[in-house]
């Protein structure tokens, strides 16, 4: 694989592979703890792809 084909792999899977990774981290901090700094960071990272969701479907410029 080239450098190109590896640059180009990473901006096409390189948010959805982080959301993921947001989404199982938000799920594993809330098995831990009920309370305290595990329920913040567990509400972090599981709002994060939901914001990330909220501002691309905003209405507005569109890019190609």
């Amino acid at each position: 694989m080239s450098a190109r084909e590896r640059e180009a792999a990473f901006r096409q899977w390189g948010w959805p592979i982080a959301l993921a990774l947001s989404t199982v981290l938000g799920l594993l901090c809330a098995l831990p703890g009920a309370g305290g700094w595990w329920r913040a960071l567990s509400w972090a990272a599981l709002g994060a792809p939901l914001a990330a969701m909220a501002i691309s479907l905003r209405p507005g410029k569109r890019r190609p």
